[in-house]
């Protein structure tokens, strides 16, 4: 068998080089460090937004939660005199609907009632600037250390 006569130019190193009017394929090291900025500073003017809107979005959590307390605190006081307790209410875990918020609730009665949808200490909602959410039998509670109109709406 015929031996292939190998065209490749190689180096002193005995590394293949680029052939005469052939370029080397790849990148440098400077065009590797100019896309890493390049990525770095997109994503630092990104995150923040990103971030606040995972929040924006958590909330919603809260807000559908609290809702549904209110509804059944509704379909409850239209057969019984007094406003009933979470677990008369069939809340198994006093968690929100997707576990992002702790869930307490202050029956008063056939006065009224108060929900509360606090973000869980160590959750995904714990830094956002709405903390808690609060309902009562007349609608949200709005300020008093509760979240405010801007946050009921999402």
């Amino acid at each position: 068998m015929p031996k292939v006569l190998d065209l490749r130019l190689r180096g002193d190193d005995g590394l293949v080089k680029p052939g005469p009017g052939r370029r080397h394929s790849g990148l440098t090291l400077l065009e590797l460090m100019v896309v890493l900025v390049i990525v770095a500073l997109l994503t630092t003017l990104a995150w923040p937004g990103f971030v606040e809107h995972f929040q924006r979005v958590r909330r919603q959590d809260a807000i559908t939660t609290l809702l549904r307390i209110q509804l059944q605190q509704e379909q409850w006081r239209a057969q019984d005199t007094d406003y009933a307790t979470l677990a008369e209410l069939g809340w198994g875990t006093a968690q929100s609907l997707a576990g992002h918020y702790r869930l307490e609730l202050h029956a008063r009665g056939p006065a009224g009632y108060r929900a509360i949808a606090r973000p869980r200490r160590n959750g995904a909602q714990a830094g956002d600037p709405c903390g808690a959410f609060a309902l009562d039998q007349d609608g949200p509670v709005l300020g008093s250390g509760f979240a405010g109109a801007r946050c009921w709406r999402g």
